[in-house]
């Protein structure tokens, strides 16, 4: 949906976290994407913003040949 050519998702542990992903060749252009909640009437727009609400670290690095974003879920103890 985001990306003109899919994307990959990788996910792995690395004690205390669990980390996703996903890379794709989207190209982010507001630097506060998934920081800023979309308008009620926005049929979408929420994805960034949850994985910012449940996760303990979202790390994206975007640029014009594609965009990563790395979720860090902490594995509890």
């Amino acid at each position: 949906m985001h990306s003109p050519a899919g994307g990959v998702v990788a996910i792995w542990a690395e004690p205390p976290v669990l980390v996703c992903q996903v890379d794709d060749r989207g190209f982010l252009t507001d630097p506060l994407a998934g920081r800023i909640p979309p308008s009620a009437t926005s049929e979408g727009g929420r994805g960034l913003l949850l994985a910012n609400q449940l996760c303990d670290l979202v790390r994206i690095h975007t640029r014009p040949e594609g965009t990563s974003i790395r979720l860090h879920m902490g594995l509890g103890e």
